[in-house]
């Protein structure tokens, strides 16, 4: 996930000097150089509208289907399917038109399933609490995120199915929802089916 590392700002200060003693250049130049110095190390951008583009090296390795009610704009480096059973990685809206019962296939498969949006955690637990999931991987319970996540991601790893849940507040970006997707990939096996 980003870091929201703010960047101290140089400030000036102007100090009357009653005692007869004025900053020299040398002690100027010595204090300005060090504070731009600590400044280009560790600010080195001050926006991520100046980043280059992420590499995402977990989402160009498999194959993804980005449901066209999602608005992502997804690198040309990702390999984009065109329909959900040719991909590893499903990309839905936050109210799906897909139903329950195709949702568990997928599962079944192997397939991850991404909901964004801020309705996901509700569609989550609604198909959680289905009898179709319930006869399908007969789940322990399940939790609520709080705050309600804005990207829920969902995958089998049999016997149980796991969830990874992101919030980001309004501000949320394409740049976040590919990290996220990219991070939680990592962390999931390859389908093998």
């Amino acid at each position: 996930m980003p870091s929201n590392h703010e960047c101290q700002r140089l400030q000036t200060v102007r100090r009357a000097s009653t005692d007869g003693h004025y900053v020299t250049r040398r002690q100027l130049l010595s204090v300005s150089g060090t504070a731009a110095a600590g400044a280009l190390a560790g600010c080195s951008t001050l926006s991520s509208e100046e980043t280059a583009p992420d590499v995402y090296d977990q989402l160009e390795q498999q194959p993804v289907y980005v449901d066209a009610a999602v608005s992502l704009t997804v690198p040309d480096s990702v390999q984009r399917v065109e329909t959900p059973d040719a991909a590893d990685l499903i990309v839905l809206p936050d109210t799906p038109d897909t139903d329950v019962t195709q949702a568990v296939a997928w599962l079944e498969e192997m397939r991850a399933i991404a909901l964004v949006g801020d309705q996901s955690q509700r569609t989550w637990l609604s198909w959680v609490q289905s009898d179709a999931y319930v006869e399908a991987f007969d789940p322990q319970g399940f939790g609520e995120g709080d705050p309600e996540p804005q990207l829920l991601i969902a995958w089998n790893a049999d016997p149980l199915i796991t969830t990874q849940q992101y919030s980001w507040g309004s501000s949320r970006s394409d740049e976040d929802v590919l990290s996220a997707l990219n991070e939680t990939l990592g962390e999931i096996e390859p389908r093998t089916a």
